[in-house]
């Protein structure tokens, strides 16, 4: 009976240990004091499984508000992912493009309502010729989708010849559809022929295998980290860093890239749903909605997302490796903790 209690005992005590030194995940990085909540709840990803390594980030009045990293680089679980892990983020990619269109715009290399030829001149054939800047970033050029092998997609200069060459799917500045690759090289195109270097995007800014990465893919392959893209979005708004740092677009040219060119309940004729775009960037009001209105950034395949809240002066990003294909939409496994992150800043 003595050892029958004992052994009880023991398992009590056992299961009381266990409870009190949870698993940590390897969550390393930075948050500052009010943002706490935010790591339990980045926690509960890797609890439930959600996510094998993931970064999240934000800034909040120009300053970093929270940074970190947790799980495992790979499925065998041996290498820790941290703040510094780099990551592809699929159309996440897309947002950095409108940034680097944004920018050109601003400095009067672009014009958002002139004619795609006034800058590149070959586009304007088979019933191109009227296509604007604006149909090319808000999805509107009638070329959502290319036939071509994907080694084609690494030469860059044969995927320009063939743009050039094809007839659009429906009347650019008629309707949208959503271009998932396409948009990249027609916005890059745009700002090779304008850039005074003759850059490309991959040089102006900073798929798994190496060479799918040294492609430029810019409306896909874009290899970030949550931070880098908190960063940028919230530069895009404002100073950074108590004024070290300026904001790098204007009020006004922020105003035009992310007003929409979408007539509102304009169904996306690729994604048969409601899309709403600016000049390049996703407008989430419906999406995240608790936020307010305003909101702008572009989401990844799989869940990476990066995004402003103007309003708020708050800017996010989520990265990870693995892939939800679940509800592109409602970004489930980030959802609890943005709607935490709208009450805290309501």
């Amino acid at each position: 009976m003595m050892c029958s209690v004992t052994f009880v005992w023991c398992l009590f005590i056992l299961s009381i240990v266990v409870r009190s030194d949870p698993v940590d995940y390897n969550i390393r990085g930075t948050i500052k004091p009010g943002w706490e909540f935010v790591r339990d709840l980045f926690r509960e990803n890797f609890v439930q499984d959600r996510d094998l390594g993931a970064s999240v980030a934000a800034y909040y009045q120009g300053s970093l508000a929270f940074e970190l990293g947790g799980g495992w680089f790979d499925q065998s679980r041996t290498k820790p992912y941290d703040i510094d892990t780099l990551q592809l983020v699929f159309s996440t990619s897309k947002g950095f493009v409108a940034a680097a269109v944004a920018l050109a715009v601003q400095r009067g290399l672009l014009d958002y309502s002139a004619l795609v030829t006034r800058y590149w001149p070959e586009y304007g054939q088979n019933g191109k010729e009227n296509t604007t800047v604006a149909d090319i970033m808000s999805h509107r050029a009638g070329l959502p989708d290319i036939s071509e092998p994907f080694e084609q997609f690494l030469n860059w200069t044969a995927m320009i010849r063939t743009l050039e060459q094809m007839a659009p799917l429906w009347p650019p500045g008629s309707a949208h559809g959503y271009h998932a690759l396409t948009y990249g090289w027609l916005a890059g195109e745009l700002i090779r022929r304008v850039d005074p270097k003759k850059r490309s995007l991959a040089e102006i800014d900073s798929f798994n295998e190496p060479r799918t990465h040294r492609a430029e893919i810019p409306a896909a392959n874009g290899i970030a980290t949550a931070w880098s893209i908190a960063r940028l979005y919230s530069a895009l708004n404002t100073d950074l860093d108590d004024g070290k740092y300026k904001r790098i677009l204007n009020e006004d040219i922020l105003k035009l890239a992310t007003r929409s060119n979408t007539p509102e309940d304009e169904i996306d004729l690729v994604l048969e749903e409601k899309s709403s775009f600016g000049m390049g960037f996703s407008l989430f009001h419906d999406a995240l909605s608790d936020f307010g209105p305003g909101i702008f950034g572009h989401g990844g395949f799989g869940g990476s997302i990066g995004f402003c809240v103007p309003a708020k002066n708050f800017s996010f990003a989520y990265v990870m490796n693995r892939l939800d294909i679940s509800s592109a939409e409602d970004y489930p496994r980030i959802a609890p903790m943005l709607k935490k992150i709208a009450e805290f800043l309501n």
